[in-house]
């Protein structure tokens, strides 16, 4: 690794003993109840670790750091890329947090680097939904879009549209570059998560209406949600 990284982190606390959480995090059965689809997990310094997590991602490192019960760390393959997870206990659970440390990170836009903390987000969620309830939420994930990549609309509300599919239903609802969307059917756009949550929390073939301020311009856009291009 460079000398000089930069880094994003995501936390959670969940309401479970230490050691069912340093499992939920290290073991492949574990793993599979709330995060992987597929784990191949050899737990051990110089150990290997292969995880395909749904929708068409993997990702697959070697295990530099192991501080039982504590802290871990996964490089990828090329030294790259860390993965450094730690767990501290707290008032009221086990906090586990999880850092992701690379020299390319502060070159990457804002929209890619919410995603990668939303997408965190989403399975600590499924972690602490599964250890504290026994529910797990993931075939509720990624289940809807409108084919736009955005990013929060720094000093205002709403999140920014940088990019939209060619022949989406964003597209076909007339959002442009630059469009920033404020409200989805009357309910408010605070950022980048706002938007995704909303989005996923409608049905497939329905219709929002989205509010959009272009310019000094503010209207309205119809606009049918899609099903994720990518399925679990």
């Amino acid at each position: 690794m460079a000398k000089v990284k930069d880094s994003v982190r995501r936390e959670i606390v969940v309401q479970a003993s230490l050691e069912r959480v340093w499992e939920a995090l290290t073991k492949p059965e574990h793993l599979n109840r709330w995060y992987t689809k597929e784990a191949e997990i050899d737990f051990r310094i110089g150990g290997k670790g292969y995880m395909n997590h749904g929708w068409g991602a993997t990702s697959e490192g070697v295990y530099k750091e192991i501080d039982a019960m504590k802290r871990f760390v996964l490089e990828s393959p090329d030294g790259d890329f860390r993965t450094i997870t730690e767990l501290v206990e707290v008032e009221d659970g086990i906090k586990v947090s999880i850092e992701y440390r690379a020299t390319f990170i502060s070159e990457m836009d804002e929209a890619a680097k919410e995603n990668m903390l939303f997408g965190t987000g989403q399975f600590l969620e499924n972690l602490k939904s599964v250890y504290e309830t026994g529910h797990d939420n993931r075939n509720n994930l990624w289940r809807t879009w409108i084919g736009v990549s955005h990013t929060t609309n720094q000093g205002g509300s709403g999140t920014k549209i940088l990019r939209v599919k060619e022949g989406s239903t964003a597209a076909k609802a007339g959002v442009r570059i630059g469009d920033i969307i404020t409200d989805i059917d009357d309910e408010k756009v605070l950022g980048y998560e706002y938007f995704e949550r909303l989005i996923n929390s409608k049905s497939i073939n329905q219709t929002v209406m989205l509010h959009v301020v272009r310019g000094s311009e503010e209207l309205d856009l119809a606009c049918e949600v899609d099903t994720y291009p990518v399925p679990y």
